[in-house]
Order: structure tokens, then sequence, then C-alpha cells
């Protein structure tokens, strides 16, 4: 299953091939937005995915990222719904969507919960179903936060266990996935010996941000880290002076954190059009020995991770 899909990712000006920051998940049956930028609702129907969102997750409240909300807000409202609309954000989040909702006409009362993020280190602020939200400020020309989720680790059975000792499904297996033994056919079953651990997978999402050494520790072994590369490595002064990462910063931060998996977005639209990021990318992957997959991130790409 497509866990992961890039709705949008271009960076301040939509062009005709990149639409304004966000991704779409699907955690544990809730609908997740990580910002939402303009244009986002026909993104998720060009993707052919539910538009029922549950979780706004935004970095910062800045146009390019959040100018969606007041239309997913619209959408929903039309259509009557009397779900929570969970919305979480940096200093200023609340506000910012109380002025939504007095600037714009809405036919029915929405049932909308804020959370605003002042986090200097990383913290849990939520979890959904099986996976474990956390955040950190971050440092941007506006208050702003990264994001990262953790699947919870499962318990899981052990097949070849299973049949090299001649145990066949039943109801009593269901208690070795709680950890507990089990007595088959008179003799004890360890839930120890038939099951085994398997790892959650985590996933990192920043943007718009400067480099700091923090972040390393932040994604530090994450499977996909979703990141920014506003800028080419020869426009280091400018990147810094608008508090955005360069390519060199993404390659430079996922090798130390030694991800899995790096997908970059949020480039310029002077780029479009042109292979310079792209070549920059292969470059810098060469000088760091990058030994984690590198995706040029593309609107409607979908990505596996849960």
């Amino acid at each position: 299953m497509d866990n992961i899909v890039l709705l949008g990712t271009g960076s301040a000006v939509p062009t005709k091939s990149r639409n304004h920051p966000s991704i779409y998940l699907n955690l544990s049956g809730s609908k997740v937005l990580l910002d939402c930028g303009e244009g986002t609702q026909r993104q998720i129907r060009l993707a052919g995915l539910s538009p029922s969102i549950d979780y706004i997750f935004l970095t910062h409240w800045h146009g390019d990222h959040s100018l969606g909300v007041g239309g997913v807000i619209q959408s929903l409202n039309m259509s009557k719904s009397n779900k929570p609309l969970y919305i979480f954000g940096p200093e200023g989040t609340e506000k910012s969507v109380k002025n939504i909702l007095s600037t714009y006409k809405f036919y029915n009362n929405m049932n909308i919960v804020t959370r605003e993020i002042d986090q200097p280190r990383e913290k849990k602020v939520v979890s959904i179903g099986n996976h474990d939200i956390y955040s950190m400020n971050v440092r941007h020309s506006v208050p702003c936060v990264g994001y990262k989720i953790k699947e919870k680790d499962s318990i899981n059975i052990n097949k070849d266990f299973l049949k090299s000792h001649g145990i066949k499904p039943s109801e009593e297996l269901r208690k070795l996935k709680e950890g507990k033994d089990i007595i088959y056919n008179g003799k004890k079953i360890k839930a120890s010996d038939a099951t085994y651990i398997k790892k959650g997978m985590t996933l990192a999402y920043l943007t718009d941000l400067i480099y700091e050494e923090k972040l390393v520790k932040f994604v530090q072994g994450v499977d996909v880290l979703i990141t920014e590369c506003t800028f080419s490595f020869t426009k280091q002064k400018e990147a810094k002076v608008s508090f955005h990462l360069t390519t060199e910063d993404a390659i430079k931060l996922a090798s130390k954190a030694k991800v899995k998996s790096l997908v970059l977005m949020h480039q310029s639209q002077r780029y479009e059009g042109t292979d310079i990021i792209d070549k920059e990318v292969k470059d810098l992957c060469k000088k760091y020995k990058c030994k984690f997959n590198t995706i040029m991130g593309k609107d409607l790409d979908r990505i596996n991770l849960w």
C-alpha cells in the first residue's frame, strides 16, 4: 500500500509541475496532511485520495505551507462533517485558525481542535492509532517546527518456529502476539521463542529551516527523511538570509544522521526546467559517500513505508 503521497513539492511560488508543499499520510485509518499549501485539495483529488482529512500538521504559517487550510475547512464544512479536525502548528496557530473562521463565511459550525507547539527539544505531541508524532522547534524567519512520525514496534509470530514445532494456527496464537506463553498439545510454548519484535518505521519532515547540529539527532536513523533543498549550494549566503537549506545542507544532514532514504523537495522556482539541483545532488552524494537512497520528489509521487 502507498502510505506517503507527495501532493506538492514546490516552494514559495508554484510552477507548472510543482504545487505548494503538502504531504498526505494514512496513519491507522486517519487521513493526515503535513503542511497544506494552496491547491492541496485539488492534488488530493488528482491522486485519488480521500478528502476527509482528520489531522493537519503545519510546519509554519507562511502562505505556501498554509493557504490550503481554509479550503479544507470549507469542504469539510459543506459536507456537514461532525468529526473533529485537529490542526497542529507552531506559536500563533490558534490565532491563525480563529482568523480563518472569522474571515470566511462557513455554512455550519466546525469542530476544530488546535494545538500549538513550542518545544526546544524533541517531544511527543500526539498519538494516532499505532503511530506517535514528535515535534521540535526549528529555526526559520517565523515560528516553525519539524515533525517525526514513529510507528510503534509490534510483536509478530515466527512462522518458521511454528512450522518446525508442528504448531497450527489457532486462537491461542493471539496470546503469543500479546507476549503471553501458551500451552499447546500439553506443551508450554514461550512467547519469546515463538515471536519476534518488528521495529516500527519512522518518517521525518523538515522544511523551511536553517541547518543546525540538533537536527542530526532529531532525524537520526529514520527510514525516510523528507526535507527541503530550496537553493543550490552555490547560494549559501542567500539560503542563510532566508533561513533555508541548500542541496549540500540537506545531503550533509542525511549523511550525518545515517537515514535510510532521503526525499528532497521545496526547490526554488528559479530551477524549474533545469537539471541544476539534480546534478548537484548526484555530485554531493559522491562527495559525502552517501549510503542512503536519494529521491528527487515530484508532485503525486508515492512512497511505500508502512
